[in-house]
């Protein structure tokens, strides 16, 4: 949790995402027991420290591959 002045730090943002692709990050934020957007947030900063995110093995993530 962060604290109030924190809080009042950040930027928040909206992201849409297809059906099958929020399906996928559900499964893979259910297997890390977190939100979503709390696992979304995470790809994202370590996208930025340059770190690759650590997908997890997930059913249907092979589908999404060729899109």
């Amino acid at each position: 949790m962060h604290s109030k002045r924190e809080a009042d730090d950040m930027r928040r943002t909206t992201v849409s995402f297809e059906d099958d692709q929020f399906e996928i990050l559900e499964k893979w934020a259910d297997k890390e027991i977190r939100t979503v957007p709390n696992l979304i947030q995470a790809i994202v900063v370590s996208v930025l420290r340059g770190e690759p995110p650590n997908v997890p093995d997930l059913p249907g993530l092979e589908k999404l591959k060729g899109k």
